[in-house]
């Protein structure tokens, strides 16, 4: 697999399971085919330290490549092979380190431990993947799972940038799970019966290498961006819009309803907005007869006088505004969840923010978490206040909605 065609190539798995040993034997391949520049970074400089510099790497080096004359610079923490090549170590903690490594142009780049990197020091670090040789430019990754929250496993199982909010090309992608239970040979006859009596959260990461599930658990779990994001013709009919009233972002969803079914076209996302910003995106992306199911608040806000409510009949007509009141969080967050389920949402893919909210929001004890990231439900919220509107699970289903 590390000698594949992909640029990004994942071992996750459980603890002990040779993960790093094998990137970093890969390394010295790469290393010793071409001269070339490689890097091996993680968040601490003193953790490279103490188990690749100190450990991993005289292991793979006298057990794989005995007769090969390495030098290892102690001072700036970098190996030298004959040829001229280099591997090098850095702590993205240490800002002057890395700015001394980042400097250089590498071949490869290895990120141990991604699973305590943030996805912007990873990407600013891709951007030293310039080095000009013979070799194929390869990004390698190891971790112990963590939690499904994690960029890793939105890029890796879910196949979807978070930060671009856009999905990849599975073909860049590559992984493989190894566990410690596949590497008894080298590790001690007891370890495996440490781990088993670890918590069981604990257990699924350094036993069985799988994702946990984030401490207060995913609000929208029924989503599922094979079943419910593709991409469809508009169809015909009135606009059904449902609008967040927020001050940064303001949201909204731009929807038609066919088939029994929710049809999500378009979005808006506006930072530091205000009502009449919004009137003026929806008016842009739509046309024809509007209904908006809005966040109920909206009756008492107040821009330059007027209630939000106010301006969007102003600007919609006098019956745009659907009869609204905020149901319970948990109410329609349930209602959302139903109808992804009976497959009666469909999104399509240039609605980025909404499809990047409904697979990152989670709970925070009864409430939604809007901390943690606070560009985070807004986008989401627009479409549960419509979704409740039109069908909320507390009714029969009607699908004749003439009343528009």
């Amino acid at each position: 697999m590390l000698a594949g065609p992909e640029l990004h190539n994942m071992l996750f798995g459980g603890s002990r399971s040779a993960k790093s040993f094998t990137i970093i034997y890969a390394l010295f391949i790469r290393a010793c085919k071409v001269k070339s520049r490689h890097a091996c970074l993680r968040f601490k400089f003193n953790h490279i330290k103490t188990s690749l510099w100190m450990d991993t790497v005289p292991k793979v080096h006298s057990l794989c490549f005995p007769d090969c004359g390495i030098n290892y610079n102690k001072t700036d923490y970098f190996l030298e092979f004959p040829n001229g090549s280099e591997i090098w170590f850095a702590g993205l903690d240490d800002k002057m380190r890395t700015e001394k490594i980042l400097g250089k142009e590498y071949s490869s780049l290895f990120f141990n431990e991604c699973s305590q990197l943030d996805l912007e020091s990873v990407n600013i670090a891709k951007t030293r993947l310039a080095e000009k040789n013979s070799l194929k430019k390869k990004i390698y990754y190891d971790q112990n799972p963590p939690t499904k929250r994690h960029w890793a496993y939105h890029l890796f199982e879910k196949g979807f940038d978070p930060l671009a909010e856009e999905p990849v090309d599975p073909k860049d992608y590559a992984k493989i799970i190894m566990n410690p239970g596949d590497n008894l040979e080298n590790i001690d006859e007891n370890y495996l019966k440490i781990l088993e009596k670890l918590p069981e959260k604990d257990k699924q990461r350094f036993l069985y290498g799988e994702y946990v599930d984030a401490d207060d658990g995913e609000a929208y779990y029924q989503f599922v961006r094979e079943d419910n994001v593709r991409t469809f013709d508009r169809p015909g009919g009135a606009w059904f819009v449902g609008q967040d009233f927020n001050v940064d972002p303001g949201s909204a969803v731009l929807c038609k309803v066919a088939d029994n079914k929710i049809w999500v076209w378009d979005e808006v996302f506006l930072r530091n907005s205000d009502t009449p910003k919004m009137v003026k995106a929806i008016k842009e992306k739509t046309s024809g007869q509007i209904y908006i199911a809005p966040d109920s608040t909206g009756k008492n806000r107040k821009t330059s006088g007027k209630s939000d409510f106010h301006i969007l009949r102003d600007n919609f007509g006098s019956n745009a505004i659907l009869p609204t009141r905020n149901p319970f969080v948990t109410d329609r967050v349930n209602n959302l969840n139903r109808l992804f389920e009976e497959k009666r949402i469909i999104i399509h893919p240039r609605c980025k923010k909404l499809i990047n909210d409904l697979e990152k929001v989670v709970w925070k004890g009864n409430d939604l978490d809007q901390k943690t990231d606070k560009l985070l439900t807004h986008v989401s919220d627009s479409l549960c206040y419509l979704a409740w509107h039109l069908y909320p699970y507390t009714k029969a289903f009607n699908a004749d909605i003439k009343i528009y």
